[in-house]
C-alpha cells in the first residue's frame, strides 16, 4: 500500500494535478476577493462597453463577478472534476468579452492558456480526485 501511494506521488502526472489544483483554487479566488479592494488592479476596465449590466454600474457588476470567482475556486478546492470545468467556461466567457474591449488581446490569450489549464485540471481529476 505504502509503495503505491509513493509511486503515485512520485508520479509527474499527479504532480502536474497538484500543481492545477492549487493553482486554480487559490487564483481564482484572490482574483474574485480583488474584486473588493482592487489591490491589484482596477478590474472594472476590463469589462466591455457592449456588456449588459442588467441595470447595474460596472463596479457592481464586478463584485458579482468576484463573488462567482470565490465560490468557483472553493468548487474547485473540493471538487476538482467539476470546478475545473466551470473556472475553464468561467475563463472562456471573459476571453469572450476581453475580445471586444481594444487592447486586451494580450490578456485574451493569456487567459486561454488558463481555461486550457482549467480543463486540464478536470480531466486529470477524473483519476486523481478523491
Amino acid at each position: 500500500m505504502a509503495e503505491r501511494v509513493a509511486a503515485r506521488v512520485s508520479s509527474p502526472s499527479y504532480q502536474a494535478y497538484q500543481i492545477l489544483h492549487v493553482a486554480f483554487t487559490v487564483a481564482p479566488v484572490v482574483a474574485g476577493l480583488d474584486k473588493f479592494t482592487h489591490f491589484l488592479v482596477n478590474w472594472d476596465q476590463y469589462l466591455s462597453p457592449m456588456m449588459p449590466r442588467f441595470g447595474v454600474s460596472v463596479h457592481t457588476f464586478m463584485l458579482g463577478v468576484g463573488a462567482v470567482e470565490v465560490v468557483a475556486g472553493l468548487i474547485v478546492a473540493f471538487a476538482p472534476r467539476i470546478g475545473g470545468w466551470i473556472v475553464g467556461l468561467w475563463l472562456c466567457g471573459i476571453i469572450l468579452n476581453l475580445l471586444t474591449i481594444p487592447g486586451y488581446l494580450d490578456i485574451a490569450l493569456r487567459d486561454l492558456g488558463l481555461a486550457l489549464g482549467a480543463f486540464a485540471l478536470a480531466r486529470l481529476s477524473e483519476e486523481y480526485a478523491s
